[in-house]
């Protein structure tokens, strides 16, 4: 389902995607090695640390990618929407919060620029070809809208970075992620393995609900980018323990300040 190339401790992974009426995905991973040192993974201080349920006010309301491959774009737009980031930056640079068309126009424009900066051919327009999580971040601090990012893979690094803020995930999308069930889970179906990756996808993690006798049985929120008719209302939930058995997974959070 994708080709890869690992270089001077650079990864590039592109997901091949196969097609799905009204919701299109278009992520591609970049790891660069030198993101490794800075992984919250990596700090003593996380050792034994407590994690606690929240829930991020999205200020945004929910985008639609449409038939472009930006959702890259769209999960680092909707971040900059929710709050503290929202507070902070996102309110200098995005339109009104309940103008969905202006700011998914906002959306497109960081994924041309994440097309022009990451390792693959192509620049969209005319060529969709997706980007990176990655490529965003580098784009919003080239612009001077974020400061700089951290960096995680772990489901541990996951709850970390919760804790103070949304998260931009990038994760292979399964066939069985496509429909949620009633309460808003992706992989309610315990077979989800099975159904086969149907290409890589970026969302914006939002919250997670903590078990407290079992972190892995925690679950986390998430908003998506395929309008407000998929899904809750446009979100959805995951098992952390899903996460746990996933892989090619990176996770990004702002530093603002």
């Amino acid at each position: 389902m994708f080709s890869g190339l690992l270089e001077r401790g650079i990864l590039y992974q592109k997901y091949e995607e196969e097609q799905h009426e009204g919701m299109r995905l278009g992520r591609n991973q970049w790891l660069d090695g030198r993101s490794l040192a800075y992984m919250v993974e990596n700090s003593a201080e996380q050792m034994g640390r407590t994690y606690h349920s929240v829930q991020w006010e999205r200020r945004l309301a929910i985008l639609d990618q449409g038939q472009l491959g930006s959702c890259t774009g769209n999960a680092g737009t909707g971040a900059l929407g929710t709050e503290p980031f929202y507070d902070a930056v996102g309110k200098d640079v995005l339109a009104d919060p309940a103008d969905a068309a202006a700011n998914e126009e906002f959306a497109v424009q960081l994924y041309s620029d994440a097309t022009a900066l990451d390792p693959y051919p192509g620049t969209y327009p005319p060529d969709d070809t997706g980007s990176s999580g990655l490529a965003i971040c580098k784009v919003l601090k080239a612009r001077r809208t974020i400061r700089a990012y951290r960096w995680a893979r772990t489901a541990y690094g996951l709850l970390r970075l919760l804790q103070d803020g949304p998260v931009l995930q990038g994760m292979p999308w399964y066939n069985a992620f496509f429909q949620p069930d009633n309460a808003g889970f992706i992989d309610a179906d315990s077979a989800w393995a099975g159904s086969g990756i149907a290409g890589g996808h970026e969302i914006e993690a939002v919250g997670v609900e903590i078990d407290s006798q079992d972190a892995f049985n925690s679950t986390v929120i998430y908003a998506n980018s395929w309008g407000t008719g998929w899904g809750d209302n446009g979100y959805f939930r995951m098992r952390v323990r899903t996460y746990e058995r996933l892989s090619g997974v990176d996770l990004k959070q702002f530093i603002v300040s």
